[in-house]
């Protein structure tokens, strides 16, 4: 008999976290899940911590590899997986024990490709924010899921892969681009979106996204912000006669652009604003002419007629 649920899990370096987020799961009231833990050449004692428990619980395989990437590593978890459902959980998160039995329980009733539940913002000094764009609802074709997916800055369907079900049978040949080192989690959720034909929505917590410093989450992003926008020149490209979801594409990469303004400024990295300013204003009249938030359209108004005070005050703020 093979598992409800495989559960995929890249770790890299994650000795800290590792151990209160098996816990977590092992502490599911659904007990029908295999975990496949991937360790992606770390260098602590993640592999060793994995191992351990392994050794305790027949549900838990682990496997070792060189670094090759966090796309890779749940490329080969997936390969290895026989559950219904693939449920990605990041090595320093962490779940509530109904996690599981709320999102099957979800898809079953459902018949559902996509189950999704909320999650909270967890804090090293404990305090817990509840996501402020949770949304509840079922999705009950293919074009309702990519208008929800699309919908602001991260969408109804959220981008990430956490805190959802995916059906294996609908979406076992997607696999993670490799070649993207950032978003690469947005990506393969939009191309399980694209096949997808029913997806559910539910209000319930039950995904501990916890946040590292700023510094350790966003050192590495000036170098490679460049996946983002890769990742919209696909998603345009495949919608490029539908002009809903452009418009609402167009306002993603450009809400994304503003808020890598301000991960470069902090990393001293001025000259990648420029760059920036160039991406946030291509198309950005769609945004400026629609029904965008007032405070969008005076941040693009700003930053397209007055570049450096626009520039001077994301200094002055990130100081």
């Amino acid at each position: 008999m093979h598992p409800i649920v495989s559960i995929i899990m890249p770790a890299y370096n994650t000795e800290r976290y590792l151990s209160k987020c098996i816990e977590s799961i092992i502490g599911q009231t659904f007990r029908d899940w295999e975990l496949i833990i991937a360790d992606d050449g770390s260098t602590d004692g993640t592999y060793a911590i994995a191992q351990k428990y392994a050794e305790d619980d027949n549900r838990i395989t682990v496997i070792h590899n060189i670094n090759q990437g966090v796309s890779i590593a749940r490329n080969i978890c997936i390969e290895k997986a026989c559950g219904d459902y693939l449920c990605f959980i990041d090595s320093d998160d962490t779940v509530d024990p109904e996690y599981l039995e709320v999102l099957v329980k979800c898809a079953e009733e459902n018949s559902a490709d996509i189950a999704q539940c909320s999650f909270s913002y967890v804090y090293g000094d404990g305090k817990v924010v509840p996501d402020p764009e949770r949304t509840e609802g079922l999705y009950g074709d293919n074009d309702a899921i990519i208008r929800a997916f699309f919908n602001g800055s991260v969408g109804d369907i959220r981008v990430g892969t956490w805190a959802k079900l995916f059906r294996r049978d609908k979406f076992g040949k997607v696999r993670f681009d490799a070649d993207l080192r950032v978003y690469e989690d947005a990506y393969y959720t939009y191309q399980c979106c694209r096949l997808a034909d029913k997806a559910v929505s539910v209000d319930s917590m039950l995904y501990n996204y916890i946040q590292r410093e700023r510094s350790a989450m966003n050192s590495k992003l000036p170098m490679i912000y460049d996946d983002y926008f890769t990742v919209f020149e696909k998603q345009t490209a495949d919608y490029k006669d539908n002009r809903f979801i452009i418009k609402k594409l167009t306002r993603r990469r450009v809400e994304t652009a503003l808020w890598l303004m301000s991960i470069v400024i902090a990393s001293g990295k001025v000259e990648d604003y420029w760059r920036l300013r160039k991406k946030a204003l291509i198309d950005s009249a769609d945004v400026v002419f629609s029904t965008a938030p007032f405070y969008l359209k005076l941040k693009l108004t700003g930053l397209a007629l007055m570049p450096h005070v626009y520039l001077w005050m994301l200094k002055k703020r990130e100081k």
